[in-house]
């Protein structure tokens, strides 16, 4: 992956999260942006995010994203020097629940362990 690419993905990684905990606080309160990943011709951005909670919490936020991408889209072409602002896909990652799930097995083991 080229240095450009590199910087925008983490540009667009970070004007995403900012523009959740700013502008749609009350609404995207359990997501978290996890990656964003341009394709290599800058015309689309694959979004990755998780969630902590049930099914329900995951279906409401794909809906926050379906509801809100092109205002997101709007903001990022405001914030972020680009010729062509890509295509939005929010894709949801278990990232957060995978990483709780291990940390719960590794309490579990010094528990047993006596630590």
């Amino acid at each position: 992956m080229s240095l450009h690419l590199n910087r925008v993905n983490k540009a667009i990684e970070h004007a995403i999260g900012h523009l959740l905990r700013t502008r749609f606080r009350e609404e995207s309160v359990p997501i978290t942006i996890i990656d964003a990943m341009m394709t290599p011709d800058l015309k689309c951005a694959h979004i990755k995010f998780s969630v902590i909670g049930d099914e329900k919490v995951r279906r409401d936020a794909l809906r926050f994203f379906s509801k809100h991408g092109h205002m997101i889209k709007r903001e990022l072409g405001e914030q972020i020097p680009l010729r062509r602002i890509p295509e939005l896909k929010f894709e949801i990652s278990d990232a957060i629940a995978q990483g709780n799930h291990l940390v719960d097995l590794l309490n579990e083991i010094e528990v047993k362990e006596g630590g």
